[in-house]
């Protein structure tokens, strides 16, 4: 009796063990890094060129560069964001370019007529060198695979645009709007197709998708009461304005006017 009762204390024994076992080695390990090898690659021409995939791109790429390098107008003169604070050709250029391409799209679509365009300063990402433009030049100073879009704002909504453009102190691109401040930068009249916006009216401005969702702190283009999606890259609609036209000639007019 003693005997089996031992017997049967060192199977179970057994048992417990080989359970433990499997614990531990089903159990997820933890792995610490102790040591980091490195070693320097320097990249050189010393890798040979593939001629087949050469040959097989050739093609393509001469395709592309041809589309690209296709003069499509003539600028006269260098145009930079940054030329001044406010305003300046280039920002003038921007917005004014993608209101006259965007108005008679939405107008032949819903009857109405885009009141105002309004653009962000950051989202002109190149220069326009005196010479041929180009094809590239709209990729340039467009990059992104930004559409544009038209919403109904009411006029008190104007008023915040208004402030945010006088407090962010950069030239925003703006066309068909006109904001008067005064000597302290405080907002004295707004006017829109020559009238002062009345807070009670609704405007339709014509922008792009990544503002219209609130983009660069642009939080009240979130209270469009109409939202219109005009399915029309900006890049797309430069090209249309380029070719449009035989030689830029950007407004000088200013938008913000200190009294």
């Amino acid at each position: 009796m003693k005997y089996k009762n031992l017997r049967k204390q060192y199977f179970c024994l057994i048992i417990v063990s080989i359970a433990s076992l499997l614990v531990t080695n089903c159990a997820p390990k933890k792995y610490t890094n102790t040591k980091i090898n490195t070693s320097y690659i320097e990249v050189a021409n010393t890798v040979e060129t593939n001629n087949d995939i050469d040959a097989f791109l050739k093609p393509y790429r001469d395709h592309i560069t041809n589309d690209l390098s296709k003069v499509l107008a003539y600028n006269p003169q260098d145009l930079d964001k940054a030329a001044e604070r406010w305003q300046n050709p280039m920002t003038n250029f921007y917005a004014d370019a993608i209101f006259e391409i965007a108005n008679p799209v939405f107008e032949q679509r819903t009857g109405k007529k885009i009141d105002f365009c309004l653009l962000n300063y950051g989202g002109i990402r190149a220069t326009i060198a005196k010479g041929n433009i180009t094809t590239r030049t709209a990729y340039d100073i467009m990059p992104f695979e930004n559409n544009a879009i038209v919403l109904g704002l009411k006029g008190e909504t104007i008023y915040q645009l208004a402030n945010f453009v006088i407090t962010n102190k950069v030239a925003h691109p703006l066309s068909g709007i006109e904001i008067f401040v005064d000597k302290n930068q405080m907002i004295t009249d707004i006017k829109i197709n020559n009238k002062s916006v009345d807070k009670n009216k609704l405007y339709y401005v014509v922008t792009n998708d990544y503002l219209a969702k609130g983009g660069d702190k642009m939080d009240f283009l979130l209270k469009a009461t109409e939202n219109y999606s005009l399915d029309y890259k900006l890049r797309n609609m430069f090209i249309a304005y380029f070719t449009k036209i035989d030689t830029l000639n950007p407004s000088v007019k200013p938008r913000i006017i200190f009294e």
